[in-house]
């Protein structure tokens, strides 16, 4: 049973990676969600080309045409301030910096110190990092956000140590915003499993030693409601040490199997919101924000993707 799941998961992932490199444009980037300001380009192609460079070699190897020209691509995009935004005719934002600087790292890339610098002016005085940074009429979109924080960090330390002023500050901040059922709460996602798997994977990245047995206890409890969820789910399953894979992790995996369509992907359903500016806890209960999903199902995919591959390279 174990090696026909482990076949069933070899070929998911095969065919995820498939359909993630068939959607690449020609100019060499990725485009998904339909948002106020138009499609995403750079935000998205930094995503996907970063979770691509996650893969393990094998993989990596299939998809190292692609990445190079994502990466090219991405590089020509740079905003003069050394930033990237949501797509070209917005301003920068601390999300999507800090996936292009990932991602172009990973690619072998190099980053330009005004990338890290524009970075570095998102940081709060918490120690957190808000998206975006102006004046007083962007609200609480110039608040430190546990879904962006742990990215920004973990691309600093691409060029800095985990002692650095910045870094320091940044991840006690992630600590910080820990709720006392151990997990993170998602500023622009509906679901805390997204900050909370991206807090997860920094404290791996770092060798930070910190208990994770309330992290566990309620991540053992949540049920996920669409694959994106059981992605994220999975993939924070296996930042934790001790956890039990044939009862909690290959359910998750046999699922998303079964869920995945003819030509690779996953279904999409609404899972970012465009928060309200005036807005500082959109986790509560109270008028909902508009909604929105991958329509290209890119982000997705390239979730479950690299969930897999997590998982491939421990089996």
């Amino acid at each position: 049973m174990h090696n026909t799941r482990k076949k069933s998961l070899e070929r998911a992932l095969g065919l995820s990676i498939d359909y993630i490199l068939s959607r690449q444009h020609a100019d060499g980037s990725w485009v998904d969600w339909e948002l106020p300001p138009g499609q995403s380009s750079t935000w998205a192609t930094a995503y996907v080309g970063g979770k691509l460079t996650s893969l393990d070699n094998h993989h990596r190897d299939r998809a190292s045409s692609a990445t190079a020209r994502a990466s090219q691509w991405l590089a020509g995009k740079m905003f003069p301030d050394g930033g990237w935004g949501y797509n070209e005719h917005v301003d920068s934002d601390a999300d999507s910096t800090a996936l292009a600087i990932l991602f172009l790292a990973s690619a072998g890339r190099t980053v330009h110190d005004s990338s890290y610098s524009c970075l570095e002016g998102f940081q709060c005085e918490d120690g957190g990092f808000a998206t975006f940074r102006g004046g007083h009429d962007l609200g609480s979109w110039a608040t430190s956000h546990p879904d962006v924080t742990p990215s920004a960090v973990l691309a600093l330390t691409t060029k800095y140590s985990t002692t650095s002023y910045s870094v320091n500050r940044g991840l006690q901040s992630v600590l910080d915003k820990r709720t006392s059922a151990g997990i993170w709460k998602s500023f622009w996602w509906t679901t805390f499993l997204y900050s909370t798997e991206r807090s997860l994977s920094l404290f791996e990245a770092v060798r930070l030693d910190i208990d994770l047995q309330v992290t566990r206890k309620t991540l053992l409890h949540t049920r996920p409601q669409n694959p994106f969820e059981s992605a994220l789910l999975l993939s924070s399953f296996l930042w934790l040490p001790d956890i039990a894979k044939d009862e909690d992790v290959w359910p998750l995996v046999d699922q998303l199997v079964e869920d995945q369509a003819p030509d690779g992907s996953w279904r999409s359903r609404p899972m970012l919101r465009v928060t309200r500016r005036d807005c500082l806890e959109p986790w509560k209960p109270g008028d909902p924000d508009p909604l929105f999903r991958d329509q290209n199902r890119l982000f997705t995919t390239a979730t479950v993707m690299d969930a897999f591959s997590n998982l491939h390279k421990l089996v």
